[in-house]
């Protein structure tokens, strides 16, 4: 196996649906080319920003071609692949394989709540069987499990393990997992408004982030800045990128905000799948005030064309 090596921004990608509850396939191939021509370095699909539960496996299978064949092998995409058992996650990585997917990112079994031991073999399991390198993405409010750094130290030892994505919200984990792995693996943190400059200061090579299709390419802008040291320009944009998270996070249930806010600056967004319900026409307007203060539309929209 080609060991893979994910760095940069790899954006989480929605989903788009219509208003009736279809797969809105155009809409997510727009989204994909609209992406990958800001220039960012992966992409990410079919992961929590992708409402992955709501999708079936038809529909899961036409995601990840559909991501494939837009791209173009310009970016490596990874798939999300996980589910409650070994035998289901595999069967989902075997569908990204087939579509041409680069990785599959694996998250520990929710509701189930098994322990560390439990954990450990799930990994094994999927990492030892898995056609495509695995990503382990730690996701504890979404799983009800958290990944020990322990746990981590253990599994990065394995061969098809290439990354973490961690996405705890918890600086202190964050940085202990970067000092116990990421000399094995590449370690991307789930969020770049928070976390960026110290992330990537501590050693985190990138972000796995739902808001960077909605900054378009100043997410960009901001990692090279960052990565080359220009701190008060960094400083500046990650304190715009923190107050679109905050945001976003005032309207509805997640993603659907970020999914109003891609329509808003041009992108295909799309309505969410139930039982999530779409923003009313007075949150729209209030997320519309709150983006055009943050002067999220217009640059956006002069990113697209410059």
């Amino acid at each position: 196996m080609t060991k893979l090596t994910l760095k940069g921004l790899v954006p989480a990608l929605t989903t788009p649906f219509a208003e009736d509850g279809r797969l809105d396939l155009p809409g997510f191939r727009r989204l994909v080319q609209c992406v990958v021509d800001d220039g960012v370095h992966g992409l990410l699909v079919n992961g929590c920003t992708g409402e992955s539960w709501a999708l079936d496996d038809d529909e899961r299978a036409q995601v990840f071609r559909a991501a494939v064949e837009e791209t173009r092998g310009r970016v490596p995409i990874v798939a999300g692949c996980g589910a409650n058992t070994a035998r289901e996650a595999l069967r989902k990585v075997s569908q990204a394989q087939v579509a041409g997917c680069n990785a599959a990112l694996i998250q520990p079994p929710s509701y189930v709540m098994p322990g560390e031991v439990e954990v450990e073999r799930y990994f094994r399991t999927v990492a030892e069987s898995s056609p495509l390198p695995v990503v382990i993405y730690n996701i504890p409010r979404r799983t009800g499990v958290h990944l020990s750094t322990d746990l981590l130290d253990r599994l990065a030892d394995c061969p098809q393990v290439v990354a973490l994505k961690e996405s705890s919200k918890d600086f202190l984990v964050l940085s202990d997992m970067v000092r116990r792995v990421g000399d094995r693996i590449s370690v991307l943190a789930g969020y770049m408004g928070l976390f960026g400059l110290g992330a990537l200061s501590i050693g985190a090579v990138g972000f796995m982030d739902s808001c960077t299709p909605v900054l378009g390419a100043r997410a960009l802008q901001f990692y090279e800045a960052a990565i080359s040291g220009q701190l008060i320009t960094a400083r500046r944009l990650q304190t715009e990128m923190a107050q679109l998270t905050a945001v976003l996070a005032r309207f509805g249930t997640f993603p659907v905000a970020v999914k109003v806010a891609l329509d808003l600056v041009g992108r295909p967004g799309g309505f969410p799948r139930e039982p999530l319900l779409p923003l009313t026409a007075s949150q729209r307007d209030e997320l519309r005030s709150a983006l055009a203060d943050l002067g999220v539309l217009s640059r956006v929209t002069d990113s697209a064309h410059a």
